[in-house]
């Protein structure tokens, strides 16, 4: 039986090198352009994917505990699959908003059915202290599908077009469905709740514990949300921010592998960070490092905007893992995936207040947009700091 969920942890690396390894990405923001999306229409439609992904997040968590993991992850990848089939014969703003609403409803439904059948996973084979290792090779993984896509990608549009880069896209999220088929679901403490007829009120109750109970580790989680949501502007918006300091589309995918490729070293090497290091200082921290990366992206008008690129990428790869470790390390596994969606949820909701904040100043110039994210950073910073002080001068009463 242990052999079956170890076969889950090769499988989910198979599945995330798949669905990482996605060609569209490396010109997506030229491509939407040549179909006529302005910025604000891209933003906009990054508001209905964080709309949409805020709506099914919870249930979808619920759904995920009480039924199971693989379930959902096969839904989430069939959705996948649809979204890149729309998008790729989209030719106006509804066709792309179409597409980017199944895919929050797929993200919905990944987010946390991926991490609890992982880390149950390897609680099953007495493993489960290796989750941030294994998370951190996983986030790997998917980086190095990426940055091979980034280099074939740039090569296929600069010589053949854009179109063939959705269309091998189309093909690898297939591929990556086709993977989740072959998973084992993991047995949980969720069969026996949903016997005894564990309601939504109940759940609702142990996720307000869970944060009643660890402050200091809600406190991390809101680095989580607000970094998170800045971060995804740079990942949507770096190619229009290369096209402003001049940079071919050819070298596009060396672009993109520069500052995706220096993620790896902290995906594999945080289980060693996470032994060392004062959490309480490093999140207390963080949030001023993003910051003054943000704003150098906003002022360097230069190729010298990939040195706050990597930088962030090398912290990005450090933040990520562990706090997906704090997550499932202090929760039931009958509730895991519900309370990944929980959090989630949150950052969608805190994407779509940056995103509104972003789009007013990026529309008149890119840089400002990257000025503006850093100024969210950190101003957040300053008051996680305030956080952090109370919290631990009341522990110290």
């Amino acid at each position: 039986m242990n052999i079956k969920y170890k076969k889950n942890i090769v499988l989910l690396y198979a599945y995330t090198f798949f669905d990482g390894f996605i060609l569209a990405y490396v010109i997506e923001r030229l491509f939407w352009a040549a179909r006529g999306m302005s910025i604000t229409m891209v933003v906009a439609t990054e508001i209905i994917y964080g709309i949409s992904v805020a709506v099914f997040e919870l249930p979808s968590g619920l759904l995920a505990d009480k039924f199971g993991r693989k379930k959902l992850l096969i839904v989430a990848g069939f959705l996948a699959v649809i979204e890149m089939i729309l998008i790729y014969n989209a030719h106006s703003f509804w066709w792309f908003a179409a597409a980017v609403f199944l895919g929050g409803i797929s993200t919905a439904m990944e987010s946390g059915s991926l991490q609890a059948i992982m880390y149950d996973s390897l609680s099953s084979v007495g493993k489960q202290d290796n989750y941030e290792a294994v998370y951190g090779r996983f986030r790997a993984i998917d980086t190095a599908g990426s940055v091979i896509a980034a280099f074939l990608g740039a090569f296929t549009a600069y010589t053949i077009g854009m179109e063939l880069n959705y269309q091998i896209s189309i093909g690898s999220k297939f591929a990556a469905f086709i993977l989740l088929l072959f998973l084992t679901e993991v047995s949980t403490g969720a069969r026996k709740d949903m016997k005894e007829g564990l309601t939504l009120r109940d759940y609702y109750k142990e996720v307000r514990a869970f944060l009643k109970n660890n402050r200091m580790l809600s406190l991390y989680c809101m680095n989580g949300l607000v970094l998170g949501a800045c971060w995804n502007y740079v990942d949507e918006f770096w190619q229009l921010l290369m096209q402003e300091v001049d940079v071919p589309v050819f070298y596009f995918g060396a672009i993109l592998v520069l500052y995706s490729i220096f993620t790896i070293p902290g995906n594999l090497l945080v289980q060693r960070l996470k032994r060392k290091i004062n959490y309480t200082l490093f999140f207390g921290l963080i949030p001023f490092l993003y910051g003054g990366g943000f704003i150098l992206i906003g002022h360097l008008r230069s190729y010298l905007v990939l040195l706050p690129l990597i930088s962030l990428g090398i912290w990005h790869g450090f933040v990520e893992p562990l706090l997906s470790g704090c997550i499932q390390h202090r929760t039931k596994s009958s509730v895991r995936a519900t309370m990944e969606s929980v959090f989630s949820f949150m950052l969608r909701i805190v994407s779509v207040f940056v995103g509104l904040l972003f789009s007013l100043y990026a529309d008149h110039s890119i840089f400002k947009g990257y000025q503006v994210l850093g100024a969210i950073a950190l101003g957040f910073g300053i008051f996680n700091c305030i956080c952090i002080l109370m919290v631990v001068k009341k522990q110290d009463e």
